[in-house]
This record gives C-alpha cells, sequence and structure tokens, in this order.
C-alpha cells in the first residue's frame, strides 16, 4: 500500500455507502407496508360507497396509487390512497 490515508478513506467511503443503502433498504420495507395498509383501507372505504356520486374519481386515485406503489414510489402511491379516502369522507386519519 503506497497512501495509507487513501486506503483509509476509501475504506471509510465504502462503509458510509453501505450504511447508506441498509438504512434506505430499512425505509423502502416500512414505505412498501405503508402502501399495502393505505390500499386495504381505501379498498374497504371503496366497498363501502358504492353508491357515492365520487366512486370513480376515488377509484382513479386508487389506480394511480397502485402504479406507483408497484413502482416503488411509495411516498405517492400513499398520497394517492390518501386522495381517494379523502374523496370519500374516510381521510381523517392524518
Amino acid at each position: 500500500m503506497r497512501n495509507p490515508k487513501w486506503t483509509a478513506g476509501a475504506a471509510a467511503l465504502c462503509a458510509g455507502v453501505g450504511l447508506f443503502a441498509i438504512s434506505a433498504t430499512a425505509a423502502t420495507a416500512a414505505n412498501v407496508s405503508d402502501c399495502l395498509k393505505s390500499a386495504r383501507e381505501v379498498r374497504a372505504a371503496i366497498e363501502n360507497s358504492q353508491d357515492s356520486a365520487k366512486l370513480s374519481d376515488a377509484k382513479r386515485h386508487q389506480r394511480y396509487a397502485l402504479d406507483y406503489c408497484n413502482h416503488g414510489l411509495y411516498s405517492q402511491g400513499v398520497e394517492h390512497y390518501a386522495a381517494a379516502l379523502r374523496i370519500l369522507g374516510a381521510g381523517d386519519n392524518g
């Protein structure tokens, strides 16, 4: 090893990148759970609102949410699920 400072710096950088990847994976798992939980809530709200005049709008947001969640864009998916709940009057859960 010709430059121990450079080697130590490179090792620290690799360790930092590794820790970032691990934390990103943990955050992704939580967001997947949020998508699944929101999907169940919206599905139940839609089943209980079959006579709503705004049902088609809520279903549109449900489709958008599913598409976002399926593409790994969990925050956007959860936002669309929340919009569907608001449309159906079931979105007061923050």
